[in-house]
C-alpha cells in the first residue's frame, strides 16, 4: 500500500462524508449537464458534474476514469475501491499516473461517484503533484465541498424540499448586491436591508431587516465527555463555576441522537454568551446520508423576537481525533410568515455564497501559528514556574539544612561533644569534649575542630 492511499483513505473518510451528503441531493435537473473546473490557489485541480450516459456508479466510475487517462495520456493506477463510511449509494478511489503530455511529474487524486436512488450519477475528481499532493487534498476537498453545495441547494422547489427553509408558494427572488465578509474569505449576495454581522474563515452570518438571519459555514469542535482523556480536561476546565470549555468548544457524546446533539450545542454556546438556552420544537427532519440531517423547526431564543421558524442542516463529522469530532451547521431563521415572500431570495442568497481558498488557507495557518506562540509562551511560563518552584525548594532545603546543623551543634553542647577533623584525609569524627582536647593537644597539626557550618550532612549530623 503506497503512501497516497493510507493519506488519502484518511481524507475520504472524514472529508467525503459531507461531500457526498451534498451529491445525494444534487438532482440531475439542478446542475449544468458538463463537468466543471476549479483551480485551486494552493496548488492542485478539481473536477465534479453530473455523468451522462450511465446508469450504474461502476460505468460511472469507468467512465471518469476514461476521461482522466485522456487527460494524461497516461493510464491511472487505481488503489482499491470502497465505499465511504454512511455512504452506501457511493464509491471511491485513489490513483496515481505519470502525464504523458508534460513534464510536471508524478500526479496523485482522489476519485468519487455517487448515485442517489432515481438520480443519475455525480463524480468528483481532485489531483495534484504526488510530492504536493498530501498537503493540498484537504483544502481541495473543502473547496468542492463548497461548490456542490451551491448545487445542493437549487433542489428546493417552490413547494419547499430537504435543503430548503419552508414550503408553499414562493414570490421571485430579489436583487442581491455581492458583499464580501470583513476578512474577505468569502462572499454572498445579500437583498436590500440584510447585512453582514459577522465573516471569517468562510463562516458567515447576516441579518435582515425583518427579524431574518443566515448562518452559513459554522464548524463546531466538540469534546466527548465519554473519552477519559477529553473528561479529565472537562472536568479540569470548568472547576469554580466557569462556564462549560473555553473557546469555541462544546462537550456531547459522540454517537446523540441528532436533534437532542443540536438542542445540547444550541444550549452550550448560547450559556457561553451568557444568554439562556434556545426553545426549539422539531417539525420535521429529512435524512440525507453522510450523518447529515436536515431539520424544520421553531426555534424561541428568549431574545423577545418570539417564535421562528427555522430551517437548519447539521452533519456530523466523524472524530478527527481520539474524543473530539465535529459539527458543521448552515442555518436560516425568519418569522413564519415571511416564509413565502422570503425562500427564493434565501435560495439565491446560498447559491451565491462564495468562499476564498487563499485567504482561508492563510487565516488557518495564522491561527496554526498563533496556537505555537501560545504553546512556546505556556512552555516559558512553565519554565519560569518551575525555576521559581525550584529556588523556593532551594531555599527551603537551606532552611531546613541550617536547622538541622543548628540542631546537632545544640545537641553536642548539651552532650558536652565536639566535632574533630583529622586534616590529611579530611574524615570527621564526633568524641566527648576532653578526648578532643586531648587530641589537639597531642597533635595540633593534624588535628582541628569543626564549626557548625562545615558539619558534613550523614556524617555530623
Amino acid at each position: 500500500m503506497n503512501w497516497i492511499w493510507k493519506k488519502s483513505l484518511n481524507v475520504l473518510n472524514v472529508a467525503a462524508g459531507v461531500l457526498l451528503a451534498v451529491l445525494a441531493v444534487v438532482p440531475a435537473s439542478a446542475a449544468d449537464d458538463s463537468l466543471k473546473f476549479i483551480h485551486n490557489p494552493g496548488g492542485g485541480e478539481i473536477v465534479y458534474g453530473p455523468i451522462s450516459g450511465q446508469s450504474t456508479m461502476p460505468g460511472a466510475m469507468g467512465f471518469i476514469l476514461k476521461q482522466v487517462h485522456g487527460h494524461f495520456s497516461d493510464k491511472p493506477q487505481v488503489g482499491k475501491f470502497f465505499r465511504p463510511k454512511g455512504a452506501a449509494d457511493s464509491m471511491a478511489t485513489t490513483f496515481t499516473l505519470s502525464p504523458k503530455t508534460n513534464g510536471t511529474g508524478t500526479i496523485s487524486g482522489i476519485v468519487i461517484v455517487a448515485m442517489p436512488a432515481g438520480q443519475k450519477p455525480s463524480a468528483a475528481v481532485i489531483y495534484d503533484q504526488s510530492a504536493r499532493f498530501k498537503t493540498t487534498a484537504a483544502p481541495m476537498m473543502k473547496t468542492l465541498n463548497e461548490a456542490w453545495k451551491n448545487e445542493a441547494w437549487k433542489k428546493d422547489s417552490p413547494q419547499g424540499g430537504q435543503g430548503g427553509p419552508g414550503g408553499g408558494k414562493t414570490a421571485p427572488a430579489r436583487q442581491l448586491r455581492t458583499t464580501p465578509f470583513p476578512d474577505n474569505s468569502g462572499s454572498i449576495g445579500l437583498p436590500e436591508g440584510w447585512q453582514i454581522i459577522n465573516g471569517q474563515q468562510g463562516t458567515m452570518y447576516a441579518q435582515g431587516p425583518n427579524n431574518e438571519s443566515f448562518l452559513i459555514g459554522a464548524y463546531i469542535p466538540v469534546m466527548d465527555p465519554t473519552n477519559p482523556q477529553q473528561r479529565s480536561m472537562i472536568q479540569m476546565e470548568t472547576q469554580g463555576g466557569r462556564l462549560p470549555l473555553p473557546g469555541t468548544y462544546v462537550a456531547a457524546p459522540y454517537g446523540m441522537q441528532p436533534f437532542k446533539l443540536m438542542q445540547t450545542l444550541s444550549a452550550q454556546m448560547a450559556a457561553k454568551s451568557r444568554k439562556p438556552a434556545p426553545s426549539i420544537e422539531m417539525m420535521s427532519v429529512d435524512e440525507l446520508g453522510s450523518n447529515c440531517h436536515y431539520f424544520k423547526t421553531h426555534v424561541d431564543s428568549h431574545d423577545g423576537k418570539g417564535v421562528l421558524f427555522a430551517g437548519i442542516t447539521m452533519c456530523i463529522q466523524q472524530p478527527f481525533m481520539p474524543g473530539t469530532f465535529a459539527v458543521t451547521i448552515n442555518q436560516v431563521m425568519l418569522p413564519e410568515n415571511l416564509l413565502g415572500q422570503e425562500l427564493a431570495t434565501l435560495q439565491a442568497m446560498y447559491a451565491s455564497y462564495k468562499t476564498n481558498p487563499a485567504v482561508i488557507q492563510a487565516e488557518t495557518q495564522q491561527a496554526i501559528s498563533n496556537i505555537h506562540a501560545i504553546g512556546e509562551r505556556a512552555k516559558i511560563q512553565h519554565e519560569a514556574s518551575d525555576a521559581a518552584w525550584a529556588s523556593h525548594q532551594e531555599a527551603y532545603y537551606k532552611r531546613q539544612d541550617a536547622q538541622d546543623r543548628t540542631s546537632q551543634a545544640f545537641s553536642n553542647y548539651i552532650l558536652d561533644n565536639s566535632v574533630v577533623r583529622y586534616t590529611p584525609d579530611d574524615s570527621h569524627a564526633t568524641m566527648d569534649n576532653g578526648t578532643a582536647a586531648l587530641i589537639m593537644k597531642l597533635d595540633p597539626n593534624h588535628f582541628e575542630y569543626v564549626q557548625t557550618g562545615d558539619y558534613l550532612k550523614g556524617i555530623d549530623y
